[in-house]
C-alpha cells in the first residue's frame, strides 16, 4: 500500500486549516492509501497560536490582554489538540532541520490545501514548496494557494524554480492558476478545497448530531474582523427573522447585542454552522463549510487593499453563488439557496477534483 505524506498548515487553532487538513487526509485514506499529515513544526507559525507564557509578555497592554484572554486561549488550544489526536494521524514530529529524514518514508508527498505558497505567511519557509524532497516525481500539490494576487518580486525566481520541480500541480483559485501560467507557462488544474471533497453525510457523521446549547434560531457570524457593513447586515437579518446573533470569536472583542462564542473546537464549530438559520461570513472556509453542509449563508468581501477575496470569489463563481454577496441584498430581498441545483454543480466539481487526486496517487 502506497504511503502518502501531506504537508499543510495543521498545527494551528484555525478552524479552516484544521478541517481542510482532516478532510484531505480522510479522503485519501478512503481511497485506499495510507496517509499521514506531516507533523512539521514551523516555530514562527507555532508561536502565533500556542498559549502565551507570562514571561513572554511585554508591556501593560499585552499583560492586560493576557489576563483577560489567556484561559480562553488555553481552552481553544486544548480543544484543537484533542481534535488532532482523536481524528488525524501524523508522521513523527519534524522541523526545518530534520524534515529531510522523511524522504524514504513516503511514496508521494502532497502540499496543500491552504496558503502554503504564501512566503510572507510562512516566514519564507521553503519546505512548503517541498524543497526537502529529493525525488521530484514525489512532489505534488492539491488545492495549494498563494494568498496574494501576484508573487512579490523578491520571491519570483525562487517560486518559479521550486514549482518547476513539481510532478503534478493543482491550485485552489483561478488566481493561482494564472500565477503559475505566468511563471512557468504551464496549465494546472483548479480543484475544490478538501472541505468540499467530503459529502454532507461525512461531515454530519463527524459532528455525530450532538446538540449545542442554543435552542433558539440564530444567525452565526464568522468573520476575521468586524466591519460596519457586515454587522449592519447581520442585525437586519436577525431582526427580519427574529433570531439572535452568535459570533464565533476567540478574542476579547464584544459587540452590543451579539453573543460571543469562545473556546470551541473544530467539531463544535461545525455544529454551530449546521444548526444556524443563516451564516454570515467573510471567511473562505465559512463559505465552503456552509456549502458542504447545505446551509443558507451570505458572505462579505474585504475592502482592504491587501485582501484574500480571490479565494471566495473563485469558489462562488464556480458554484454560481455570487449573488450571496451581502452587497446584493436589502431587507425586502432575501432569497434562499436552491441546493438541488448547487449540489449538481458541486458533484461535477468534486468528480474533477477526485480524478486529479486519483491521478496523483496512482502514478
Amino acid at each position: 500500500m502506497k504511503k502518502v505524506g501531506i504537508l499543510t498548515f495543521h498545527n494551528t487553532t484555525n478552524y479552516g486549516a484544521a478541517l481542510q487538513a482532516y478532510a484531505l487526509q480522510t479522503k485519501i485514506n478512503h481511497m485506499g492509501y495510507k496517509c499521514d499529515t506531516i507533523d512539521y513544526i514551523n516555530k514562527e507559525i507555532e508561536d502565533i497560536y500556542k498559549p502565551k507564557n507570562i514571561k513572554d509578555i511585554k508591556g501593560i497592554k499585552q499583560f492586560a490582554k493576557y489576563l483577560l484572554n489567556n484561559n480562553n486561549q488555553k481552552k481553544v488550544y486544548n480543544t484543537f489538540s484533542k481534535f488532532y489526536i482523536e481524528h488525524m494521524k501524523f508522521s513523527k514530529r519534524v522541523n526545518k532541520t530534520n524534515v529531510c529524514e522523511l524522504n524514504n518514508d513516503y511514496d508521494k508527498f502532497i502540499v496543500g490545501s491552504d496558503q502554503v505558497w504564501n512566503l510572507n505567511l510562512s516566514y519564507q519557509d521553503q519546505n512548503y514548496y517541498l524543497k526537502f524532497v529529493t525525488d521530484n516525481v514525489k512532489k505534488n500539490s492539491y488545492a495549494a494557494s498563494f494568498g496574494y494576487k501576484e508573487v512579490p518580486e523578491e520571491y519570483k525566481e525562487f517560486t518559479k524554480n521550486a514549482l518547476s520541480e513539481f510532478h503534478n500541480i493543482s491550485v485552489r483559485e483561478n488566481q493561482g492558476r494564472d500565477i503559475i501560467k505566468s511563471l512557468l507557462n504551464r496549465d494546472v488544474s483548479v480543484v475544490l478545497d478538501p472541505t468540499l471533497l467530503l459529502e454532507r453525510k461525512e461531515w454530519t457523521d463527524l459532528i455525530n448530531d450532538e446538540k449545542i446549547e442554543e435552542q433558539e434560531d440564530y444567525i452565526l457570524l464568522y468573520i476575521v474582523s468586524p466591519n460596519e457593513e457586515i454587522i449592519k447586515f447581520s442585525r437586519m437579518l436577525a431582526k427580519k427573522y427574529n433570531c439572535k446573533i452568535l459570533w464565533i470569536n476567540n478574542t476579547i472583542k464584544k459587540l452590543k447585542g451579539i453573543k460571543n462564542i469562545r473556546g470551541c473546537g473544530p467539531i463544535e464549530f461545525l455544529k454551530y454552522i449546521k444548526n444556524a438559520k443563516y451564516i454570515v461570513t467573510t471567511s473562505f472556509h465559512g463559505v465552503a463549510l456552509s456549502v458542504a453542509l447545505n446551509k443558507q449563508f451570505f458572505y462579505g468581501l474585504s475592502k482592504e487593499k491587501n485582501n484574500f477575496n480571490s479565494r471566495i470569489i473563485s469558489l462562488v463563481d464556480i458554484l454560481k453563488l455570487c449573488d450571496r454577496d451581502i452587497a446584493s441584498y436589502s431587507n425586502d430581498k432575501i432569497q434562499n439557496i436552491n441546493y438541488d441545483e448547487i449540489n449538481i454543480i458541486l458533484e461535477k466539481q468534486r468528480d474533477i477534483s477526485l480524478e486529479y487526486l486519483k491521478k496523483v496517487l496512482s502514478e
